[in-house]
């Protein structure tokens, strides 16, 4: 463990990186406050030797944000210079603000012991300016000691605050990215599930065809003829689509487990849940119960495209029975950086051969997807 006045050499390092206009306004604004106090009248005899000097206090609140610690120790050091060559002189109205702003900075930039150490010195710069000012009795220092510590603590717990907001967004990146990761592999097991499937049609089917060859061989020879050519020629497009659909769905490793999987019925749930009761669900044409695989894939697509919107309201879902289509029609507010949930619901609605329009216009978001539905065998 660290000793209890341990200070952090690291935060002795100037970090590097730009100054922003506030620490150019910030540091402008005391160097000319420090230029005016020096300036020579009847009560502050003064010098252009003590003004040059008293430049070195105020300029170093440059870099309060990037060295808040080597920032503090100059300026009293400067401090303890400009008061051992000058004496006592009016120097409270630019040395006690700056004190309040350099304990803020070392409480929210620094860690425990290197913000003690600024804090100490920020106090040292406060009580020698309480001991040598013309205008101040020997105790009046005293009020902005605690003031210093009170802009200190506020530094503290908005360095706290500060913390928790990075941690929360951290935590939620991680979220995006485990969520991200499941919906890739509930992909590849939606995959294996339907490659099963077809490949169990694929047997059914070339049974069926081997039957009606059976058949049309104990007919007459022209019909039988005709009937094995159309067989063999339905056979081979068959076998050549069914392997092309089972390749691409297929994955590389291994088998996926089988579960019970979510289906249309469980949307307005989904819905609820994810965007909250504003929003609406609608169902037109005629609903039915589809083939497991579309009504798996349709509920990650409705899934997916609710991740591109706002949770806000005006979110709604139709869902449209057609003919021989699944139509699945999301709008709502649209979110910034939504690229990943899109691609994710394109990719489920190229497994079926389906098509995906995306627009959005004046900051809402409009998604229709349309999955073909093919008639059992």
């Amino acid at each position: 463990m660290r000793p209890p006045l341990f200070v952090d050499t690291r935060a002795m390092t100037l970090r590097r990186g730009p100054f922003t206009t506030t620490d150019v306004a910030v540091a402008l604004l005391f160097v000319v406050l420090g230029v005016m106090l020096m300036i020579p009248s009847d009560d502050q005899p003064s010098s252009a030797l003590a003004l040059i000097a008293f430049l070195a206090v105020t300029a170093p609140v440059l870099w309060r944000r990037q060295a808040p610690l080597p920032a503090v120790a100059v300026t009293v050091g400067a401090l303890l210079v400009h008061v051992a060559a000058f004496g006592d002189m009016i120097r409270c109205g630019v040395v006690f603000p700056l004190a309040f702003v350099l304990a803020y900075a070392s409480g929210f930039r620094l860690s425990l012991p290197s913000a003690l150490a600024g804090l100490a010195m920020a106090i040292v710069a406060v009580v020698v300016v309480g001991f040598t000012d013309t205008q101040l009795a020997d105790t009046d220092f005293i009020p902005f000691t605690v003031m210093t510590a009170v802009a200190w603590g506020i530094g503290r717990f908005a360095r706290s605050r500060s913390r928790m907001v990075d941690e929360l967004e951290v935590r939620t990146t991680e979220l995006r990215t485990a969520r991200d990761e499941r919906a890739r592999i509930e992909v590849a097991t939606d995959r294996e599930r339907l490659s099963g499937e077809l490949d169990a049609l694929l047997h059914r089917r070339l049974g069926e065809l081997a039957r009606m060859a059976d058949a049309g061989a104990a007919g007459t020879a022209p019909d039988a003829t005709a009937t094995l050519v159309d067989i063999e020629q339905e056979s081979r497009r068959t076998l050549e689509e069914m392997r092309a659909v089972v390749g691409t769905l297929r994955s590389d490793d291994g088998h996926a487990p089988v579960s019970p999987q979510p289906t249309l019925t469980h949307l307005e749930a989904l819905l609820v849940r994810a965007k909250g009761a504003d929003a609406r669900l609608g169902v037109a044409g005629s609903p039915r119960a589809l083939p497991p695989g579309v009504e798996l894939s349709a509920y990650r697509i409705v899934e997916h495209l609710l991740d591109t919107l706002e949770n806000a309201p005006g979110v709604t879902v139709e869902v449209t029975f057609g003919d021989d289509a699944l139509e699945l029609a999301v709008s709502g507010p649209a979110r910034r950086r939504a690229s990943t949930a899109l691609d994710r619901a394109r990719e489920r609605v190229e497994l079926h051969r389906g098509t995906l329009r995306a627009t959005t216009r004046g900051g809402r978001s409009e998604a229709i997807a349309k999955l073909p539905v093919m008639a059992a065998p």
